[in-house]
């Protein structure tokens, strides 16, 4: 009998993420396809892919398997995530999955698993379940074998996100003054992008070209280094904004006038301010007191979620939330079905601002109160004995709290330690002061844990 691979590496705890070919190939792919039918009883399946070179093997093998399993494929394309999104709730899809790895390197590609209207299947609601099907490699023989069909909702995306732009006549004239950079990132914001240059005729758009070998950077929005041509760019044309997609659009970051990047965080606070009062809006536990601060002053409802989309989707849904935002550079919408859209994130920013007579580098200054470190990552193979020094170092906080990992709370200070959900022995550390000596105090305590714990 011969041993099946063992795939439990690659389930992450929302999606399936791994390197091309050494942990995820176009067998596995195939394996998935018909694993994922079984599962989901799907009579049709929409496939969606970005940009990477990889893409195209295990798309042939994912929709060969579902349709070997009797379902038919409805091909969506070289897409985004959020266009996929997008298009699985224009018609009655059983399910859905999108071959991207977001934000990761050329050699990496993986999965998002996806029910009726997009919404995510992931640990807690069934990928390990396929996960399963996969390791026992038994699938009953169908009668009959699925189609491959097509179906592009590109040109009614592209109106949806134009449709989004505030008509106001304020905000009109600002327009062909207004200087906007894209970093597209090599990736598959094609249509974000496209959204964004039928309004702003003269925007300048960096790595405009889809190649799944990322030649400009690599798309990972949360490191400055991928930054840092967009930030020179915004500072040597004097630009009113910066802005830049992840790999396949569902993650943006925002650099202001000035070159500052703008953490999330405070682009939902500046988000918030046109709120109505009672509004609900959920953030993850990296996020700045600021937001809680911000919450009780106009009237806000916050609520702290764990982090990861499927968990914040899942925290909005629940609460009937307007807005939520993770601090890795996903923008969530009540109005887009409770997904993330970065482009919509965009459009929403760049809303605000036409409508503004500030810079962005103001409206983010009135919303930061404190002194945030930012995420710091550390490489850790003891991941049980660094959360275990953490409680016992910091044994007399104010208040500590378990909803993703540790966070820990004094007085003057705070700070949340926790594995990531997407990369293997990966401890990410948020912190944040009122003083920036009293935050440097405590990354320097955190940094000597994590040393222990190598």
């Amino acid at each position: 009998m011969v041993k099946t691979r063992d795939y439990s590496d690659i389930f992450k705890a929302y999606d399936i993420r791994g390197e091309y070919p050494k942990q995820l190939d176009k067998k596995f792919a195939y394996e998935l396809g018909r694993a994922f039918v079984v599962f989901t009883q799907a009579k049709e399946v929409a496939v969606g892919f970005d940009g990477r070179t990889s893409g195209k093997s295990l798309f042939e093998g994912l929709t060969k398997g579902i349709m070997d399993q009797g379902a038919d494929v409805i091909n969506f394309g070289l897409i985004s995530t959020p266009q996929c999104y997008f298009s699985m709730n224009q018609d009655k899809y059983d399910a859905g999955i999108m071959i991207t790895a977001s934000h990761e390197p050329k050699n990496f590609n993986g999965f998002k698993l996806l029910s009726k209207k997009a919404k995510p299947i992931y640990s807690e609601n069934g990928s390990l379940e396929i996960l399963e099907l996969i390791t026992k490699g038994k699938f009953d023989s169908v009668k009959k074998k699925g189609k491959l069909k097509k179906k592009d909702w590109s040109k009614e995306y592209l109106n949806f996100l134009v449709g989004k732009f505030s008509s106001n006549k304020k905000a009109l004239d600002k327009i062909t003054e207004f200087k906007l950079i894209v970093d597209q990132s090599n990736g598959s914001g094609i249509v974000e992008v496209q959204a964004l240059q039928k309004i702003f005729k003269k925007m300048k758009v960096l790595n405009g070209k889809v190649s799944g070998s990322f030649p400009g950077h690599v798309p990972d929005t949360t490191k400055i280094e991928n930054r840092k041509k967009l930030i020179v760019e915004v500072k040597k044309s004097k630009a009113d904004l910066g802005i830049i997609f992840d790999g396949d659009a569902d993650r943006v970051a925002i650099i202001d006038e000035k070159g500052n990047t703008v953490r999330p965080d405070v682009v939902l606070n500046i988000f918030c301010e046109d709120l109505k009062r009672d509004s609900t809006i959920v953030y993850d536990t990296r996020s700045s007191l600021a937001i809680k601060d911000f919450c009780e002053r106009r009237g806000l409802r916050g609520i702290m979620s764990k982090a990861g989309r499927t968990y914040i989707q899942e925290v909005m849904i629940k609460e009937k939330a307007e807005l939520a935002a993770e601090d890795s550079g996903h923008f969530f919408f009540k109005e887009f079905f409770c997904m993330d859209s970065a482009g919509i994130a965009a459009i929403k920013l760049l809303n605000k601002l036409l409508a503004s007579e500030e810079p962005l580098s103001a409206l983010a200054e009135r919303n930061t109160s404190y002194h945030h470190s930012g995420e710091i990552n550390f490489k850790v193979k003891n991941q049980s004995k660094a959360f275990l020094l953490v409680e016992q170092a910091f044994y007399d906080a104010k208040k500590t709290l378990f909803i993703d990992g540790i966070s820990v709370y004094y007085e003057d200070y705070w700070f949340n330690v926790r594995k990531s959900n997407t990369e293997d022995k990966i401890i990410r550390i948020n912190a944040e002061a009122n003083e920036e000596s009293k935050l440097q105090d405590v990354l320097r305590k955190l940094n000597n844990i994590m040393a222990l714990a190598k």
